[in-house]
């Protein structure tokens, strides 16, 4: 029975890692699809390199704290349905998001659901799970606030920086190569953030090997953006603002470098959040506060995220309730 629980997890967690390489897919490279600088096909190549490597490369820290920091340790192998339970719920949450071209944030999702499962057993390590919330808003406020002011400040000078030049193919040149550069390292810091999220749980309890785990996790989100990623793509990178090629530079550098710094202190961040987040802080720049706030798809947002570790979190305690 254990042998056969295991393999469901590892599986379900598998799984969870294809949707979450879908959904971020949207973030990593949402903007620069929609500034016409990558095609689809590019974009998605990109993703599953890069993410892949930087699942195995920098990808530890956050995984020790989603598998062994938020709950006390061996909590995930005290039940052997717990971490099933886990991946379950949050690929129910994720999945949904997949199919409504929302970019949720996972990383609400995957720790709302072991929050929950902590409260049912009683080992919540409050402190840390305070902090994670901690990082949950500050770093899209950051990167709503740096966007904006990027798009106030620098955005118009550079813009002529760039137009000086001198040819129409220089500049193209210069443009494109600066996004390819941003969108590796958007994918690099997304696949060292996302990974705990998927293969956390498994690895905590013992499933996979961290190291196992890694390579596992990368080669999962890389599948997902593969094969699911196109349609979130064109939610960030078309529908919620047009976005021209410095802006998607700019976009990838913010985030992919807010997304960078919070893995490198264990921290479990929404990539989602942060990338559209400053995708609307340029948006605001470029086309004023109230209108960009009135965009269908921004509202449908702000209702969701907040929801997304609750509606995870009750998931996991009924699981819970319903095997006890």
């Amino acid at each position: 029975m254990t042998g056969l629980l295991e393999s469901l997890t590892g599986a379900a967690s598998i799984g969870l890692a294809v949707n979450i390489g879908a959904n971020n897919s949207a973030a990593e490279m949402g903007p620069a699809y929609g500034a016409g600088v990558r095609s689809r096909r590019q974009a998605l190549a990109l993703i599953a390199i890069f993410c892949t490597a930087g699942a195995v490369i920098a990808g530890g820290r956050v995984l020790h704290m989603v598998g062994h920091g938020l709950l006390g340790d061996g909590a995930l192998t005290a039940n052997r349905f717990a971490a099933l339970s886990v991946v379950v719920s949050a690929m129910a949450l994720i999945g949904l998001a997949n199919a409504l071209r929302l970019p949720l944030s996972t990383a609400h999702a995957v720790v709302g659901a072991v929050v929950g499962l902590g409260l049912f057993y009683g080992t919540v390590n409050l402190p840390v799970v305070y902090g994670v919330v901690a990082w949950w808003v500050a770093t899209p406020a950051a990167a709503l606030v740096m966007s904006y002011l990027l798009g106030r400040l620098v955005y118009p000078p550079l813009t002529r920086a760039i137009a000086a030049l001198g040819s129409e193919r220089a500049v193209y040149r210069a443009l494109g190569w600066s996004a390819t550069l941003s969108g590796c390292w958007m994918a690099f810091s997304a696949g060292s953030n996302s990974l705990a999220k998927a293969l956390g749980p498994a690895v905590g309890a013992g499933v996979f090997s961290p190291a196992t785990g890694a390579v596992v996790g990368g080669l999962g989100m890389a599948a997902g953006a593969l094969l699911l990623g196109g349609r979130m793509m064109k939610t960030v990178g078309k529908e919620i603002t047009s976005m021209c090629p410095l802006c998607a530079v700019m976009v990838e550098v913010v985030a992919a470098s807010i997304v960078f710094t919070a893995s490198r202190f264990g921290m479990p961040v929404s990539l989602a959040e942060i990338v559209t987040c400053s995708v609307i802080g340029f948006g605001c720049a470029a086309n004023g506060v109230k209108d960009t706030a009135n965009n269908h798809h921004v509202r449908r947002m702000m209702v969701l995220w907040p929801a997304a570790p609750v509606a995870a979190a009750g998931i996991a305690l009924g699981v819970q309730f319903a095997l006890r």
